[in-house]
């Protein structure tokens, strides 16, 4: 980690916060901070409960991917699985086996491994997503309903074929391609099979 001498060169001190928006998913405060040099500046940053992704493989090999629309884009995004973390909840796991029983109609047969969180864009939000990985997948018997407002079509991905999609524009997710990177290390390192179906 860094040195308090370190943090002390950049810290950023906070004078006040204001919220603009308080919404179902995010909130957006504007804050007021003293920068290193003493000057004040403002910072808008969006709050949000945090989120989870699953990349989970089939018997085959390939990985489940959903097609849907994303309203700020104005296009369709192909995406592994996730979905955000209840207010007040805080079991990134809990809410990953939620989403894949809700997205895909599978859950994991053994403990999802965590493969790292990290921050969607720490520019201006804090939003934190929990990335898993499920290679031992089956299907649901009681699958639970999408969301009202959510409409998706699963697919099942080779490496190649999630690769390929990344490369031609259909995966443009931020989630998605560091999952599929990890992915592929995995398979270079020979943990697991590259290509199959």
């Amino acid at each position: 980690m860094f040195s308090d001498d370190e943090i002390a060169k950049f810290k950023e001190t906070k004078i006040s916060d204001k919220t603009i928006y308080d919404g179902r998913i995010l909130s957006l405060h504007v804050e007021q901070v003293r920068l290193p040099n003493g000057a004040v500046a403002e910072r808008e940053i969006i709050h949000h409960h945090g989120a989870v992704a699953m990349l989970v493989l089939n018997d085959a090999g390939q990985g489940a991917f959903v097609t849907q629309w994303r309203e700020p884009l104005q296009r369709l995004s192909v995406e592994i699985p996730a979905g955000k973390l209840d207010p007040g909840k805080n079991d990134p796991d809990e809410a990953a086996r939620r989403e894949l029983n809700e997205e895909i109609g599978y859950a994991p047969t053994t403990p999802l491994e965590p493969i790292t969180t990290f921050y969607s864009s720490v520019g201006y939000s804090m939003e934190k997503l929990h990335l898993y990985f499920g290679p031992h997948i089956a299907p649901v018997a009681d699958k639970r309903p999408l969301d009202a407002d959510e409409f998706l079509q699963v697919a099942w991905l080779s490496l190649a074929d999630a690769q390929a999609a990344v490369a031609d524009g259909r995966i443009v997710d931020a989630k998605t391609i560091t999952a599929i990177y990890w992915w592929a290390l995995q398979a270079a390192a020979g943990r697991m099979t590259p290509d199959v179906g």
